[in-house]
């Protein structure tokens, strides 16, 4: 029998079982072909609903659902965590230790914020990217905030490049409603030579910055934080005060994958960007947040790359000849404030463009939201192939 074993159930995950289920269903039905899913959170999280409990105060339980309702029937969920893969063997080791083998193996444990890296800086700041329960901290202290220097700091490598920027803009347009915008200092630093990595998005950003008068400070490499003086230090030599410390922690890949031997001491795992294979191993791949890939590590990616996958090994399975190459396409909005927005739309070919922030844009990115827990089914694949096209070419 084939088995094809998934780890981890966050949005790559839960959308490559239900790809594979659907490919896979004659197989499914019939026994020769099992799809087992390893995740050992009670919650699916929908990552990206942090921005809203932080800056707007939104319901956690809004944003997450049990893994096992988001699976289709016929994709087996073993509710326990992987402790240790082993490729040369294509084995999985769960549940204190037994033992499953597989066919094939797709790696889906996204990465982890890790504010402990930078001396100081788990003690002296709060985080939206870790989980629900520190988004909310942000959104407690912003309520009750009334003067003084907010500072947002990006560290890197980190998961979904325009979550800081957002982060900004929606500070910024809260302290408006609040009518405290006059008493609020607001300062962005981030380690990029501009605002945002790609040009042409930071061409519309750093205008906007300047207008709503946020500062920002660029080449600022995080050395070490001091809580008590609530200062940041830089590797640059810069300082900077703060009242209140926000920041967007480096992230790791999962304790998991490092524990494995796969991903070296940060735990990325060395991917092929087109194929998406583990490197040096044809019956594994490596998707989202998890791999060395250097492309946005966030859950339009994740999404696109379980696609391409999920077409890879069925191909692998019925024997077409057909190979699938991710063309790296990323669709990731960046929320302006205002009820306006852009979208940093591109592939490993194709640079992000310049474009006028719109509510349109904002509009899309609130129905996006809506839609997530329907998108992880794969009922809304067709939609999106006809117009935006496949993530990937074939060969």
């Amino acid at each position: 029998m084939i088995r094809i074993a998934i780890i981890g159930a966050g949005t790559g995950g839960t959308i490559l079982a239900n790809a594979l289920s659907r490919g896979l269903s004659d197989e499914l039905r019939t026994g020769r072909a099992e799809i087992v899913v390893f995740e050992g959170s009670e919650s699916h999280v929908y990552q990206p609903g942090n921005i809203d409990i932080a800056f707007r105060g939104s319901d956690p339980r809004v944003y997450r659902r049990p893994p096992a309702k988001l699976l289709r029937r016929g994709v087996k969920l073993v509710e326990k965590p992987a402790s240790l893969i082993d490729l040369n063997n294509r084995t999985v080791t769960y549940n204190g230790g037994e033992k499953m083998s597989y066919t094939y193996l797709v790696v889906a444990t996204g990465s982890v914020a890790a504010p402990e890296i930078i001396p100081g800086l788990a003690e002296a700041s709060l985080n939206f990217h870790r989980s629900q329960e520190d988004a909310r901290k942000i959104w407690e202290e912003l309520s009750t905030f009334k003067r003084g220097r907010i500072v947002v700091l990006t560290n890197l490598p980190h998961k979904c490049p325009p979550s800081p920027v957002e982060a900004v803009f929606l500070i910024d347009e809260m302290a408006r409603k609040r009518g405290i915008r006059r008493e609020v200092e607001i300062v962005y630093a981030t380690p990029y030579t501009r605002a945002y990595p790609a040009h042409a998005i930071a061409d519309v950003v750093e205008p906007e910055m300047e207008k709503r008068g946020i500062t920002t400070y660029t080449l600022f490499n995080t050395d070490y934080v001091d809580p008590r003086a609530k200062k940041v230090y830089s590797l640059e030599g810069e300082e900077l005060a703060y009242d209140l410390l926000i920041a967007i922690p480096p992230h790791r890949g999962a304790e998991l994958v490092i524990n494995s031997g796969i991903g070296g001491e940060e735990g990325w795992i060395p991917t092929d960007k087109h194929t998406l294979k583990i490197k040096n191993h044809d019956d594994a791949y490596a998707i989202g947040d998890a791999t060395d890939i250097p492309i946005s590590k966030s859950g339009v990616v994740a999404h696109l790359e379980a696609i391409t996958a999920a077409e890879s090994i069925t191909s692998q399975i019925y024997g077409t000849g057909k190979v699938y190459l991710f063309n790296g396409r990323i669709n990731c909005p960046l929320e302006m404030g205002g009820h306006r927005a852009v979208f940093v739309s591109g592939t490993y070919t194709r640079e992000p463009e310049r474009q006028r922030p719109s509510i349109t844009k904002y509009l899309m990115k609130r129905v996006f939201n809506r839609l997530y827990w329907t998108m992880l089914s794969g009922k809304l694949e067709p939609i999106f192939n006809t117009y935006l096209g496949p993530p990937y070419d074939i060969r």
